[in-house]
């Protein structure tokens, strides 16, 4: 993959909940765009848009199992959620009407009554319940462990659902904004379980676009639903084709000639061509993404706090993100992003406020804190791409500078998970490359991937906050939960386990004249986005 991994690597497959192999290579100057939330809406209908899935096809569009940039660009489309997250990061009901927590212990869903299916069945109390019990039951599915704490569901009326919890969670409910609370219809899941989310029987869903077809190695059609329930969101767009291309040249070209009209995440060495080509719009908006390093072996030198601490200081962050990524990244103080601050916001904008900003290429500062460097090299793993590998060596020069020994791996990208999900693969690594996104805009839920005993991206086995979040996650007022986050991210934070504070990354998105509407913030990994595109005029 391209730039980001998740983890279906559990599943032996390059999906994953938590990270990357990469963004775009770096450019000559920074894009020095305006960040906005969605682009001019759309005015008239498309017969046709194709759209570029910049990792390349994915494995499956099983929604369980779509845990990535490519599946859940376009799954988001077609498979929707009882709750939504919207482009500006708030959480509200979607197919699920309304919902109750009347007791600690229970959340109550109040089920939509117009929603049906593709094939025209209706939504049923039974395809929701199924559908959370998949996530909750089975272990391969991407979001199991977002259920640990949930005992069972089951159908408490004709349009209700009851999720029953063994212990107060009080994320949980809001998890369900993404794939964690997925809705399928249970009977066509059944009927192709073996193939489900394959090319031979793709899903069933209902989303405002319906599968069309798959032909492998070249594209994934979609089209749209026209009894989709949400009239703020029916699409404009009759025929929705995602390609599979992957190399930056080959996707600006695409972009320039028009066989492509869009795509996310544009290639940072092309912004200025496209730029200034005059074919097309550039916009860019706020994202929960961060570049950033992991910490993956507890039993290697980086186990030293100090040494952590003077490579952190050594890092040139600002030119990484100045050079690498273009301008689209900086600087930030906490290992969670400022845009997935969520309900915490004034609590965790106080703390951050505190903090001194972010040092970079602090060799001599950085020196003055090894007393002796350790023998043992210390080895740091990349996927092969080009950005990737210009952030490894401009990690490699840091260290170098400040007299550590530092080896650099580069993998090829499609083996990279291994080394993210497999203690075998990965054994004496000690640093891993990630660009990590939450499941949904609210910092616990961060923590809940990344910090946690038992996260699925805490490759260091790190469990010095667990206690705190526990108490957190089991926490109703919200006030007092932000006071507990507060004390797990100035844990973390001094401790930069398992991961540091690096960069938070913006979201790009190229649309070519003919069309508009794509929400420019990063949400096109489980909203409906493409319900949004249209012509341009």
């Amino acid at each position: 993959m391209n730039r980001r991994l998740r983890a279906a690597a559990l599943l032996s497959a390059a999906l994953m909940t938590a990270c990357s192999a990469g963004t775009h290579p770096s450019a000559s100057a920074p894009v020095q765009t305006e960040l906005t939330v969605m682009t001019p809406a759309a005015k008239t209908e498309v017969d046709k848009v194709t759209w570029n899935v910049f990792e390349g096809e994915p494995q499956t569009i099983d929604p369980f199992k779509s845990a990535d940039y490519t599946p859940n660009t376009i799954n988001a489309n077609m498979c929707e959620t009882l709750l939504a997250q919207t482009p500006d990061f708030t959480i509200k009901p979607n197919l699920a009407g309304s919902f109750t927590n009347p007791d600690p212990l229970h959340w109550v869903y109040d089920l939509r009554t117009d929603v049906t299916f593709w094939d025209g069945s209706p939504m049923t109390a039974e395809d929701v319940a199924w559908s959370l019990r998949h996530n909750l039951t089975d272990k391969t599915t991407l979001y199991n462990f977002l259920y640990a704490n949930v005992k069972g569901v089951a159908v408490t009326g004709d349009h209700q659902v009851t999720v029953t919890l063994k212990r107060p969670d009080y994320l949980f409910n809001e998890e369900l904004a993404g794939f964690a609370g997925v809705v399928v219809q249970k009977r066509f899941f059944l009927a192709h379980q073996q193939a489900y989310g394959a090319p031979s029987a793709g899903v069933m869903c209902t989303g405002p676009f319906a599968f069309g077809s798959w032909t492998q190695g070249q594209s994934i059609t979609l089209t749209r639903n026209p009894h989709y329930w949400n009239p703020r969101l029916r699409p404009k767009v009759k025929t929705l084709v995602f390609t599979f291309l992957t190399d930056d040249t080959a996707i600006t070209a695409g972009l320039l000639s028009g066989q492509i009209d869009g795509t996310y995440a544009v290639p940072s060495t092309a912004i200025p061509r496209l730029r200034d080509s005059g074919a097309g719009t550039l916009a860019a908006g706020p994202a929960p993404l961060s570049v950033t390093l992991v910490y993956a072996n507890p039993d290697g030198p980086m186990r030293d706090l100090t040494l952590r601490k003077a490579l952190q200081q050594a890092i040139d962050w600002k030119g990484i993100g100045a050079k690498i990524y273009a301008g689209n990244a900086r600087p930030i103080r906490l290992q969670t992003p400022p845009t997935v601050f969520g309900f915490a916001k004034p609590q965790l904008e106080q703390l951050s406020g505190t903090l001194p900003e972010p040092q970079s290429a602090q060799y001599d500062a950085a020196k003055k804190l090894i007393a002796l460097p350790p023998a043992q090299p210390i080895t740091m793993v990349v996927p092969d791409s080009a950005d990737t590998k210009q952030l490894g060596l401009a990690v490699k020069d840091a260290a170098n500078r400040i007299g550590l020994n530092f080896q650099l791996k580069v993998v090829p990208q499609t083996g990279y998970s291994n080394y993210l999900y497999d203690p075998k693969t990965r054994a004496g690594i000690d640093i891993l490359y990630t660009q990590f996104w939450p499941n949904i805009p609210n910092p616990m839920d961060w923590l809940a991937s990344t910090a946690v005993s038992g996260a699925i991206f805490n490759q260091y086995g790190y469990s010095g906050v667990d206690d705190l979040f526990a108490q957190a996650q089991g926490t109703a007022d919200p006030h007092k939960r932000a006071e507990l986050l507060t004390r797990m991210e100035t844990t973390l934070h001094e401790q930069l386990l398992p991961m540091v504070p690096g960069l938070v990354l913006d979201n790009t998105v190229w649309m070519n004249k003919r069309i508009t509407g794509a929400p420019a913030a990063f949400d096109y990994v489980f909203y409906p986005w493409a319900a949004h595109l249209g012509g341009a005029g």
